[in-house]
């Protein structure tokens, strides 16, 4: 990690929203981020001996568990109360589409998605509103993007998973869906499996949470989460593809834990305790193996979603000072490394990017179309994210800036590595999947449940 780097992201960070969540964010950022660059070397020693043998010793990950139970919410909204009555939890049928985003398969085992897994826009829109308080403009941003790239652009619907033609859906990879995801695996070590729930690295998660003084998923323990993950993908992944768009939804997943799994949000925080963190994500422990078995995911018992939206600005903000300083994988977003650099830019990069995404179509198929463009571009101006309330100027970016650049490069969206059709489906459950670390493709890498 570079000075020079992190304190430009946080200058550029603070200048463009520094009320952002009640801090200062140029003071704070700042602060955070100087820490964090005088203590890596150490905390990366550190973190090594923690996971030395994590998973080997099954008596340690269950003092791991039994350390993060019990944590409650001091305040709730009993308003906030989720899942609500008539969105009690059915497991999916055979056939029922599901992928690699927790929220959005939780959603659908609820009844707030329709639950065979095939979704549209405007029920996206409102299903992450109603049951996890997200924001408009956020959720907006990546449905939109998941309409262009993943959908049935004439319904504005698509699958969770995989289409049963293994075409689009939220399975294709490197268009919504990116590497560096939480706790799945990349798709190329994976063998096209980049939506099972990975063992081995909610293990490492677990490991990190218990060494966590908060005892929670928060923004710490995600963000050590993020840099053993960008560690080893960078050193074990080949055809890692990591652009601008799917990078950005790929470091803001991890907000997603403290900010959107959490129980108990009274306003802007919340409790990431093991229990809400565990089921969200399908995750069972066998104590016996002590490996995690994916179940279907669902909302916890007694569980309270946030009261407040949680927007795109926000999430931008703190994605870029609360996760990616950890470990700064290159991306090529023309600001970043400069003082131009902050959510705004990023927003502006997406809004004036679309138009890259033409040649992309459902499965590498279809041609877009100056219609489907069009349609993207106003939804995000439906939700005030347009040129002119951005602050964009006509030609904010370099005219070769592209969110999807060099498509057909080995790895990228329209050339991905060859792998078996049989693991891009959608979820099976009841299974462990990944007990070791896959630093060559893993085509067999399923265990019996």
């Amino acid at each position: 990690m570079k000075t020079s780097f992190v304190l430009a992201t946080a200058v550029g960070l603070a200048s463009a929203f520094p009320g952002m969540a009640g801090i200062n964010m140029k003071e704070e950022g700042m602060k955070m981020l100087k820490e964090r660059h005088d203590a890596e070397q150490q905390e990366k020693r550190q973190l090594g001996d923690v996971l030395d043998g994590v998973g080997d010793l099954v008596g340690g990950l269950l003092d791991d568990v039994k350390g993060l139970l019990g944590s409650v919410a001091s305040a709730v909204d009993p308003d906030n109360k989720r899942p609500e009555p008539g969105y009690e939890f059915q497991a999916p049928k055979k056939g029922d589409s599901r992928g690699p985003c927790p929220a959005l398969n939780t959603l659908a085992n609820h009844g707030y998605l329709p639950r065979d897994g095939y979704v549209s826009f405007d029920q996206i829109l409102e299903a992450t509103a109603r049951g996890f308080n997200m924001g408009a403009d956020l959720a907006t941003v990546l449905g939109v993007f998941t309409t262009l790239t993943d959908a049935n652009i004439t319904e504005q619907s698509w699958y969770l998973g995989s289409s049963p033609e293994h075409l689009g859906g939220l399975n294709r990879h490197d268009t919504v869906e990116a590497d560096i995801s939480p706790n799945r695996e990349d798709y190329y070590l994976g063998c096209g499996d980049n939506h099972h729930l990975s063992s081995r690295l909610f293990k490492q998660n677990v490991a990190l949470a218990a060494q966590n003084p908060s005892k929670e998923f928060d923004f710490e323990t995600m963000g050590n989460q993020f840099a053993m993950n960008a560690d080893f993908s960078l050193k074990n992944n080949p055809f890692i593809y990591y652009f601008p768009f799917p990078s950005i939804v790929s470091v803001v997943a991890y907000n997603f834990y403290p900010q959107f799994f959490s129980n108990g949000t009274f306003g802007a925080g919340g409790v990431a305790n093991y229990e809400s963190i565990s089921s969200i994500l399908g995750a069972k422990l066998n104590k016996k193996t002590g490996e995690f078995q994916y179940v279907p995911e669902r909302f916890p018992d007694n569980w309270y979603r946030r009261a407040t939206p949680y927007g795109a600005v926000q999430a931008l903000t703190e994605g870029f000072t609360g996760i990616y300083p950890y470990n700064p994988v290159p991306m090529p977003i023309p600001q970043i490394g400069t003082d131009n650099f902050s959510p705004q830019t990023l927003l502006c990069d997406i809004y004036n990017g679309i138009n890259s995404i033409t040649p992309l179509a459902l499965g590498g198929a279809l041609e877009q179309t100056g219609d489907t463009i069009s349609w993207a571009v106003q939804k995000l101006i439906d939700v005030g994210l347009d040129a002119t309330t951005l602050g964009c100027p006509k030609n904010s970016i370099s005219p070769n800036f592209k969110l999807y650049p060099n498509k057909k490069q080995k790895g990228g969206p329209l050339r991905l590595p060859r792998s078996q059709y049989r693991w891009t489906g959608s979820n099976k459950y009841n299974r462990v999947y990944f007990t070791e670390a896959p630093t060559q493709p893993m085509c067999k890498h399923v265990s019996k449940p």
